[in-house]
């Protein structure tokens, strides 16, 4: 990821604007009697993590029968309220929810499949389209890693399509592909990023105006990329663990 992609000294001091607030206040809408809200509730908190769990249970050995058991986990998460137990005194969401889904695959083959969906839930089918080919576990990756690099794929392509978003809205779309090309497809797809003099060229700039576009976008980015990890950290501390982590994992990749 690098320097080029995150700059950790910058805060951006705007304030979060889209519901849910957080998070944990997703869990909390959640508590009590469901409700039509509530559901539309879960549905983001399910949209957000199907993938990695799907890719988890991949490497876990289930890959034949990874989206079924991806969409019974959510189901049976569900009917027995998982997402109602989560505490955020306790750790990380995620982390909780990987408890949760160990305890799932170890009961699996004793539990009878789900195959009705739940009223006014989203399916997994639905939620996977086309795309599923885009968060495929490697195959010597452990089944932690391969859920860890499903939701971080997820975080970047959320924030690029904030970011994309902000500078279509000013007309400013060289800004941002700019940087998709760059900064985030190398760190996506693991590839070399392109000179800054051959996007220069592909976008009519000279070479110092294509480095300030990317500069901009480089700050646009580091500053919804903390507002979304706010989204779920449940402290500072927390946020800077997490920009500490995709470094690291940028840097592994």
């Amino acid at each position: 990821m690098g320097a080029e992609m995150v700059d950790d000294a910058e805060r951006s001091q705007q304030p979060l604007v889209r519901f849910p607030t957080t998070h944990w206040s997703m869990i909390e809408a959640v508590r009590g009697p469901m409700s039509p809200e509530q559901r539309e509730v879960l549905n983001v908190l399910i949209g957000r993590y199907w993938k990695p769990v799907y890719a988890y249970i991949v490497r876990r050995g289930f890959r034949d029968s990874a989206a079924d058991l991806a969409q019974d986990f959510f189901v049976h998460s569900l009917q027995r309220e998982l997402f109602r137990r989560a505490d955020q005194a306790r750790g990380r969401f995620r982390t909780f929810l990987l408890a949760c889904l160990n305890n799932f695959l170890a009961d699996a083959g004793r539990r009878q499949r789900a195959n009705m969906p739940v009223e006014g839930i989203v399916s997994i089918e639905q939620l996977a389209s086309d795309r599923r080919a885009e968060f495929e576990p490697v195959e010597d990756e452990t089944p932690e890693a391969a859920f860890y690099r499903a939701w971080v794929r997820e975080l970047l392509l959320r924030v690029w399509q904030m970011l994309a978003g902000e500078f279509a809205a000013s007309g400013q779309t060289v800004h941002a592909e700019i940087f998709r090309q760059r900064i985030l497809t190398p760190i996506l797809d693991g590839e070399d990023p392109p000179a800054m003099a051959e996007l220069a060229r592909q976008f009519g700039l000279a070479e110092k105006q294509a480095c300030n576009c990317l500069v901009t976008a480089r700050r646009a980015f580091q500053r919804l990329l903390r507002e979304e990890i706010a989204v779920y950290a449940s402290s500072d501390e927390e946020i800077a663990a997490e920009i500490k982590d995709l470094f690291r994992f940028a840097a592994e990749g």
